[in-house]
């Protein structure tokens, strides 16, 4: 049975009502059981897709600090905890509820481009700008704290210690611009791809209750 919104007026009387998180449970059912993997790819995998991403930029602004200070093996748990971790938990959580769910409960009231745009901004956010920014401070704290490398004092000295921070930041920088156009594209595209399949899908359905209502004669 394929899902519609409708005001209390127009809402027939032998209509089953259910809330918007029953709709949303009945609709990932679906999803998750569809047969046509080509049909729904992006709507099961995209947000993992994503989580990826954000893992992966993670991991490498992470590394690329803790070389540069010399860290080794200290605090490693601690800095990967935070600038892997949590932005990829973060990447998949904002795209599947501020996403997903306004793609799947109103696929037709939604501005199709907004909801793309709004998909770029949290991608870009918490799987680029958020590493990026949280890395060379967490990676200043560990080797303050275990002397692996001398830094100034941050209380004291604390443009010096941001020239530092720009100083090694400095040649990865092409490197963080095409890593932010990657991932934005591809939040785009996902998206663009969620919100195609999610018409498909409720298309076909409505294609099977008419031929069910066909050949019942209703």
């Amino acid at each position: 049975m394929a899902l519609s919104r409708a005001s209390k007026e127009f809402i027939p009387k032998d209509a089953v009502v259910i809330t918007e998180e029953e709709a949303l449970t009945y609709q990932w059912n679906i999803i998750s059981n569809w047969e046509k993997l080509s049909d729904v790819w992006s709507l099961r995998y995209g947000p993992g897709i994503l989580a990826a991403f954000a893992t992966g930029t993670g991991v490498f602004v992470n590394n690329h600090y803790r070389n540069k200070l010399r860290l080794g093996s200290y605090g490693r748990f601690s800095t990967y905890l935070p600038i892997v971790v949590i932005p990829a938990i973060f990447t998949l959580s904002c795209h599947k509820f501020f996403v997903q769910r306004p793609i799947l409960l109103e696929p037709m009231a939604q501005c199709p481009t907004c909801v793309q745009m709004r998909a770029m901004t949290f991608q870009a956010g918490f799987g680029v700008v958020y590493p990026t920014i949280l890395a060379p401070f967490a990676a200043c704290m560990f080797a303050t704290r275990h002397y692996t490398y001398r830094l100034p004092s941050i209380t004291q000295n604390p443009m010096e210690v941001f020239q530092l921070i720009r100083k090694f930041t400095k040649p990865i920088i092409p490197i963080l611009s095409a890593i932010f156009c990657v991932q934005g594209l591809a939040a785009i595209y996902l998206t663009y791809e969620e919100q195609k399949e999610n018409l498909i899908v409720l298309a076909k359905m409505r294609k099977i209750e008419q031929e069910a209502e066909e050949r019942l004669g209703l």
